[in-house]
């Protein structure tokens, strides 16, 4: 009796235990006698023998056919092909490119309205050229540079001419003696309106006036710079008068003062 109770405790945990297993109930001819071996051991062997002959192949690969046979995934997004060495160059050197002007833009540049109306096109208009004054000279430059031109002019020394305008008028434009002598080389009206003179305070008139008066005085005195001097001075028929010994204290001063100016000898 105890044995049938033992039996009944052990067949029961065991139907628990294997509930699971498909098919232990609808096949009730396969569950086990009890007489001759142990009633667990044959349950399992049962479940096991109905598992390996009922074995259904699962859909799909397992891991061993993954890893026997591996699959390349393909990817639905095509890689981009690596830059050109030219497009890279030129990202590097050309950052800022020279923009082009087409034809459509050329039209499309803004124009101003002309005085009837007509559109003027400002960027084809020509822009004048500027041109560049020459630098206004100062009173001195001026002497300077007439003194020059008279000198070549007349064939004369430029000291000389410069040493009768400082003994004359001390380079004063606008001298006026009280005889009447005028100008720079103190020129007398009369004299000045016979070298040419129109304008006796303009520099440039008044020194070729002046130039020429001198070259005159050198000829007639055959070059005889004293005479020439003297007759500058006091005139020429006071020079002939005296056959070039002029008496007069000023007028010697003046040769004595000229001659020392221009450092020259007579």
């Amino acid at each position: 009796m105890a044995d049938n109770n033992l039996f009944s405790i052990q067949h029961h945990h065991s139907r628990k235990i294997l509930g699971g297993v498909r098919g232990y109930i609808k096949y009730p001819s396969n569950r086990p006698s009890v007489s001759g071996q142990n009633p667990f051991k044959s349950i399992l062997s049962v479940a096991q023998n109905r598992s390996l002959a009922n074995k259904v192949k699962t859909r799909g690969l397992t891991i061993a056919d993954y890893r026997a046979q591996p699959v390349t995934a393909k990817s639905r997004f095509r890689p981009q092909p690596p830059p050109a060495a030219s497009i890279i160059a030129n990202k590097i050197f050309n950052r800022f490119p020279t923009p082009s002007l087409s034809a459509v833009q050329k039209k499309e540049r803004p124009a101003s309205a002309g005085p009837n109306g007509q559109a003027i096109d400002l960027a084809s208009k020509s822009v004048p050229k500027i041109q560049h004054q020459p630098p206004v000279l100062t009173e001195r430059q001026m002497i300077e540079k007439s003194v020059r031109k008279a000198a070549a002019k007349y064939n004369l020394s430029p000291r000389l001419l410069r040493a009768i305008i400082r003994a004359e008028s001390n380079f004063e434009v606008a001298a006026v003696s009280r005889a009447g002598a005028k100008g720079l080389m103190q020129l007398m009206p009369a004299t000045a309106k016979d070298m040419g003179v129109t304008d006796i305070f303009d520099i440039e008139q008044n020194i070729d006036g002046g130039a020429k008066y001198m070259r005159q005085m050198l000829n007639r005195f055959g070059g005889n710079i004293r005479k020439a001097l003297a007759a500058y001075n006091a005139g020429p028929a006071t020079v002939i008068k005296y056959n070039g010994r002029v008496p007069y204290p000023e007028t010697r001063q003046y040769v004595d003062r000229v001659l020392q100016f221009s450092r020259l000898t007579a």
